[in-house]
């Protein structure tokens, strides 16, 4: 075969013209690794990744010196197994070989699919059950993280531009998470640390979950007071369930039934959806049920993680439905299960605290916070979001708490409202 005027009509994008050289030849002892090279080349630049790949190959296996070859190997099994990866076209073992292949012929770099392998490797991995999710851990590893971009990334999201982590903040924050499902808390917050320090801004609240990270691996590790005074600097700025679940394992870890119920019960309130939280709720079943005087708020929150699992088509345990059947209380249905427990939480999440009443004084431009006014009393600002069975309406009289945070564009401590409900639904005359 004549290499030199493939190469020359590949130089000039006549990639055709290459394909009518070698399409009717068969490769044998007569071609040379270029004339591999520049037919496979031709084959990827026009989307033919099937044979792209199978010529690729043979020349790898003709020639395994010859290492032109493996980038182009490399992007045909990207395109033809892993960018668009459907496991209705394609196997999970087949896409795993392509990737595990593409880490074997190529290295990271800008120019090679290697990075992107990885990233698709991970979500993937996402979608599996736990014993294959865990995998993630082992192909995060194959990245340096050093090499990857800086860059923050602009995406359309819903018709909006957001801005994203770069590929680097990225792999901090997925692989601290992953350091602590492999209980490598030494390790964990050596990387948190480090992603504190190296990153000027952070995106995501991952200022937030780094520092998190740490005071979950300190509780890990028995440095309980460390982490409880962590979690609470860390509400002050994020007032996120699983921050309140991190000051329940602690309270937990001192046996401050108090505490744990407290912190509980303000983790089941806060925003959030309930199937995200429904080990939680197994979790805190167990320990009310631990405390004594608590059985009916037990069974409820074991039946609720039920409820959950059965509406999500999810594995229920044994030992749930054990637990569930061990009471004689009749089941309430899930509206009033729900309003029972809700009650319960706003309860012991608010106990010793004093209720205040008030009306909405002020909807700010966008519906997203507001005012209200306190009788005889003063103004709190509120978000939206805190309202329980309220609507958003000036003039509306309401119940409500006040808690302390920090405000975070005005850099200083402030008070606001909070669980705001209708003052109709627990003072009926």
């Amino acid at each position: 075969m004549d290499s030199f005027a493939a190469r020359e009509a590949c130089q000039e994008g006549r990639y055709n013209d290459v394909l009518a050289m070698y399409d009717k030849a068969k490769p044998d002892g007569s071609w040379t690794n270029w004339d591999y090279y520049y037919y496979a080349y031709a084959l990827r630049k026009v989307k033919n990744y099937a044979k792209g790949r199978e010529i690729a190959r043979a020349g790898i296996i003709a020639f395994p010196e010859f290492t032109n070859l493996h980038g182009i190997y490399c992007w045909c099994l990207y395109y033809l197994y892993i960018k668009k990866f459907d496991e209705r076209l394609h196997t999970f073992e087949d896409f795993r070989r392509a990737v595990d292949a593409i880490l074997k012929y190529s290295q990271q770099g800008p120019y090679t699919p290697y990075t992107l392998a990885v990233w698709r490797m991970v979500e993937v991995l996402k979608t599996k059950p736990p014993s294959m999710a865990n995998m993630a851990g082992d192909y995060l590893r194959r990245l340096d993280p050093d090499l990857l971009s800086d860059e923050e990334k602009k995406v359309t999201l819903r018709g909006r531009e957001q801005v994203i982590a770069s590929e680097r903040e990225r792999w901090y924050a997925l692989m601290s998470r992953t350091l602590i499902k492999e209980e490598k808390y030494d390790d964990c917050m050596r990387l948190c640390r480090m992603a504190l320090g190296i990153f000027p801004e952070l995106h995501h609240d991952n200022d937030i979950w780094f520092s998190y990270r740490i005071g979950l691996c300190e509780l890990r590790l028995g440095q309980i007071e460390d982490a409880r005074q962590r979690f609470e600097e860390l509400l002050k700025y994020k007032q996120h369930w699983i921050v309140y679940r991190g000051l329940f394992f602690a309270a937990q870890a001192k046996g401050d039934s108090e505490a744990m119920r407290r912190y509980g019960a303000s983790a089941m309130a806060a925003p959030g959806e309930l199937k995200a939280k429904v080990n939680f709720l197994a979790q805190l079943a167990g320990a009310l049920e631990n405390m004594g005087g608590y059985d009916k708020e037990a069974y409820e929150h074991y039946l609720l993680a039920k409820l959950i699992r059965t509406e999500q088509n999810w594995k229920i345990s044994p030992q749930l439905i054990a637990k569930v059947d061990s009471y004689d209380y009749s089941p309430a249905d899930r509206p009033e299960l729900l309003r029972r427990l809700q009650s319960f939480w706003m309860a012991e999440k608010h106990a010793g605290e004093e209720q205040h009443t008030g009306t909405i004084d002020k909807i700010l431009p966008g519906g997203k916070a507001g005012f209200i006014r306190e009788y005889g009393g003063g103004q709190y600002y509120f978000r939206t979001a805190s309202l329980y069975r309220v609507r958003a309406q000036e003039g509306e009289k309401v119940t409500f708490y006040v808690e302390d945070f920090f405000d975070i564009n005005k850099k200083k401590p402030a008070r606001r409202a909070v669980d705001i409900e209708p003052v109709l639904l627990y003072h009926k005359k």
